[in-house]
């Protein structure tokens, strides 16, 4: 597949501070590219060079094969939604969307096809300000898809919704992937939620990648077993004796597992547990974290 975006040991300062630290990444065409790391890790920064809105300090950055910085035609062709979307507070998004449509020569089929693209459908006369915020973040959306790009770029889109609300933009992200064929990168500091919509991960941290790969690949055989039991520190001292380290937390007892052998030892371990008489209410495999990622 064809290089949409390409960094080849690019470093970005500010002063004292490495942002980034001789970064070398590649965007395929139609790959869904979620970039994960803690705050502080230099995601965003790497957005900001990527598109050309930085000056990198050293380093190759190109997009369709342009250096955005120095030839901003190269941002054409890519849509970009930020954290806190910033749109017009008292116009109806239907009439946003027009306006910006007519600076793409887009007719009103296009802002329809928008509207119901995103799940707008019936809210469109609303104000910004009268949009929930998951409402929000579609309209921003749609706002990046009305110039018809090839590259959307969404810089934690999910931050400041509630659980239900950030499924339901990371479900959208892969409908606009699958149905647009659209190259799709997403920053975010939750690994689990963007393990199912992702077809590539980049893992970060202190400014440098650590890890690239699909899904399936960064996670390896890493498991978090979740244990709810009656007295977690009844059976805390048994687990750690037999060579696990885990963590207590709301009563729920948290075993990290590094491969499919000490997983199977761990559930014989709790089975042993149980027949001596501790009460346990349920054990359950959850996804790692990018802690426990960035531990492994």
């Amino acid at each position: 597949m064809e290089d949409l975006i390409v960094l080849e040991n690019v470093t970005k300062r500010y002063g004292k501070i490495t942002a980034l630290n001789d970064v070398s990444l590649k965007v395929k065409k139609g790959e869904i590219m979620a970039i994960v790391g803690p705050n502080g890790a230099g995601k965003s920064t790497l957005i900001k060079v990527s598109l050309g809105l930085l000056r990198k300090d050293r380093g190759t950055v190109l997009i369709f094969n342009k250096d955005p910085f120095y030839d901003p035609s190269a941002r054409e062709k890519i849509g970009v939604i930020f954290e806190r979307p910033s749109l017009p507070v008292s116009m109806p998004i239907i009439e946003f969307l027009s306006h910006v449509s007519k600076i793409y020569n887009k007719d009103f089929n296009t802002i329809k096809e928008v509207i119901d693209l995103v799940g707008l459908k019936g809210s469109e006369n609303k104000a910004f300000s009268q949009l929930s915020a998951g409402q929000r973040q579609r309209a921003a959306i749609a706002h990046a898809l009305i110039a018809e790009p090839e590259i959307i770029i969404a810089d934690e889109p999910t931050s400041n919704l509630d659980p239900v609300e950030r499924n339901k933009i990371l479900d959208l992200f892969l409908k606009i992937n699958k149905e647009r064929d659209l190259t799709i990168i997403i920053s975010s500091h939750v690994l689990p939620e963007v393990l199912r919509v992702s077809s590539k991960i980049t893992i970060m941290k202190s400014g440098k990648i650590l890890k690239v790969g699909e899904p399936d690949d960064i996670v390896k055989n890493i498991s978090i077993s979740r244990i709810r039991c009656k007295d977690p520190f009844a059976i805390k001292d048994f687990l750690e004796k037999n060579g696990f380290s885990l963590n207590i937390e709301g009563g729920n007892i948290y075993v990290k597992t590094e491969d499919s052998e000490k997983t199977s030892k761990l559930l014989n371990l709790i089975s042993e547990i149980v027949k001596k008489g501790q009460q346990i209410y349920g054990i359950e495999l959850i996804e790692p974290g990018i802690e426990e990622i960035l531990e492994g």
